[in-house]
């Protein structure tokens, strides 16, 4: 098949196909060769499997895969006869409207995953995270070391939820915010954090 019976039958222009044929030429030698001895006096014939390759590249596999079983039943003859050249005409028109149908239905399934993952909520950020955010915002607006600041949040955590975390933790001998999340307590940490870092 030429670029031209190949844009045909799949419903694109020949132009579209000439470049589909350069860049499958890159990867399939015989192909390449083809492509660089063509001209619009002569141009290149490509056998069934180098245009399947050809609509591969630009179509992709399921494409590919439907033109080359179609190819296929169109050159078995039918029991007792032979397709005459009118039966390949309805043939390569039955393909072009299958592969055109089925090019637009892919750009439709693409359009529509593109639209799904653009309603995808974004990443949640992790209570601890979080907590550590406002605990830094909160030192460098009051000047102060970073480490002051987790005991003032902490002081305050121990005020609003009568509790006293840093003991409760020393005795466990584990850090304070893990003892606190060990408990299940990290987003009532969270939440006082949120209010604490307003003031």
């Amino acid at each position: 098949m030429t670029t031209k019976e190949i844009a045909e039958a799949v419903g694109k222009d020949e132009r579209t196909v000439q470049r589909w044929a350069k860049a499958t030429g890159a990867k399939v030698p015989s192909i390449g060769d083809k492509v660089s001895a063509s001209s619009p006096a002569n141009p290149a014939n490509y056998d069934l499997e180098e245009t399947v390759a050809i609509i591969e590249h630009g179509m992709g596999k399921n494409a590919a895969s439907l033109f080359r079983e179609n190819a296929k039943r169109a050159l078995i003859p039918a029991q007792g006869s032979s397709l005459t050249a009118r039966d390949m005409e309805v043939i390569g028109g039955i393909v072009a409207s299958v592969m055109a149908n089925l090019s637009a239905r892919m750009g439709d399934i693409e359009a529509k995953i593109e639209q799904r993952q653009a309603l995808l909520p974004p990443p949640q950020v992790k209570p601890r995270d979080n907590i550590s955010r406002i605990v830094r915002e909160y030192a460098h607006a009051n000047d102060m070391e970073y480490a002051v600041a987790w005991g003032a949040l902490y002081r305050e955590y121990g005020y609003r939820t009568n509790s006293n975390p840093r003991i409760a933790a020393g005795n466990r001998k584990m850090p304070i915010i893990d003892y606190i999340e060990a408990e299940g307590m990290i987003g009532t940490l969270e939440a006082v954090a949120i209010d604490w870092g307003k003031a």
